[in-house]
């Protein structure tokens, strides 16, 4: 049995994934939240993956730590993917990335953005995978007024990277970003995003011939795979998803997501491409889909339903639970915001005020 352990907002990922594209795989995984855990618990052997420690604040990670070490005690031992001490946050591991010479670029914290940074910036959530919130910030005062405008729709500075533009366009001006997964032992390329935009989504790429060929070399080929084991290496992630962009032989990792959606997302379906176009990308999934499987699955080949208990500690679980509460609450107030932003009268002046101070992306 695979247990994969997650924050409650981001179980939506693996169980979608296994009930659209893996329907196999539900007797092999088990979604368990951190919120549900309790003093008096009861696991399974098998394998258990760490997920979204990146979302959790340094007094959860620390009770998962705590789970993570009882589960290490069990005997006969059993996989442990993630381990909470040693992964890298996303501030960190930019700032390693940086350190060893793989980025030429760096992020700073939003308190503490000093003199020597680099222009033009991009401000974005070190916690969450919302992207970049701003555009490209051309100057220190361009980059004061939008942490103004983001400190007064909700986001806390403390949560917040300013982070040093690169550019990793080719001479066409197109820009490249490719996806992998790390699951145990195996790497699973996912996709791989081309356009003029330098930041790549997958509505604003492009999806021509050029594009979907490059697309299928990475997805077959994956010319980058000792690299991206190197990284993850770096990282102390065993289970991920790198972002990184590409220019020739040069990389430039942008971040790993320990709580990537396998597939598919929660937002309306897109709509299908010309019929050449759609098959390649079609056969690119299917490539894609049948490595996650085989990666999971190699995880806990004899799917082991052994059984064990494990005791933690009353008041950590309690500190946990309140740390979730204040978590939730946040996320409530930020979402009430958001929803007044997007109404056609109400937020108006929210509106107003970031199309002044925040340049789009």
């Amino acid at each position: 049995m695979i247990t994969f352990w997650v924050n409650a907002a981001g179980s939506f990922g693996m169980e979608l994934y296994i009930e659209r594209r893996a329907p196999d795989l539900a007797e092999r995984i088990q979604v368990r939240t951190y919120e549900s855990l309790t003093a008096d618990l009861e696991v399974t052997h098998g394998a258990h993956i760490f997920s979204a420690l990146d979302q959790l604040s340094p007094g959860q990670r620390e009770v998962i730590a705590t789970l993570h070490d009882r589960l290490a005690e069990l005997h006969p031992p059993i996989r442990l993917l993630n381990d909470p001490r040693h992964v890298l946050r996303r501030y960190d591991l930019l700032a390693t990335m940086f350190a060893a010479g793989i980025n030429g670029f760096r992020a700073h914290r939003a308190a503490e953005v000093p003199d020597s940074a680099r222009f033009p910036v991009f401000v974005r959530e070190e916690s969450g995978h919302t992207g970049a919130l701003t555009g490209l910030l051309g100057s220190r005062r361009e980059l004061v007024r939008a942490l103004f405008a983001l400190r007064a729709a909700g986001h806390r500075i403390a949560d917040l990277l300013v982070v040093e533009f690169c550019d990793v366009s080719d001479s066409g001006g197109i820009y490249r970003m490719a996806t992998a997964y790390k699951i145990g032992e195996h790497i699973v390329p996912a996709f791989l995003l081309s356009g003029r935009r330098w930041m790549l989504k997958w509505t604003a790429s492009d999806h021509d011939e050029r594009a979907m060929r490059e697309y299928r070399d990475h997805v077959l080929g994956n010319p980058h795979e000792a690299w991206q084991r190197r990284i993850f290496a770096l990282a102390g992630v065993d289970y991920g998803r790198i972002d990184f962009g590409v220019r020739g032989d040069t990389r430039q990792v942008w971040e790993i997501n320990l709580n990537p959606t396998p597939g598919p997302s929660r937002g309306p379906p897109v709509p299908p491409f010309a019929p050449k176009i759609e098959a390649v990308l079609q056969e690119n999934r299917r490539v894609y889909f049948r490595g996650m499987q085989e990666a999971f699955r190699a995880l806990d080949p004899g799917m082991d339903q052994t059984r064990a208990a494990i005791r933690l500690d009353p008041a950590s679980i309690a500190r946990l639970r309140a740390e979730s509460a204040r978590a939730a609450r946040r996320q409530a107030a930020l979402g009430f915001l958001h929803r007044v932003y997007r109404h056609p009268t109400l937020g108006w002046l929210l509106r107003a005020a970031r199309s002044r101070f925040l340049p789009r992306a």
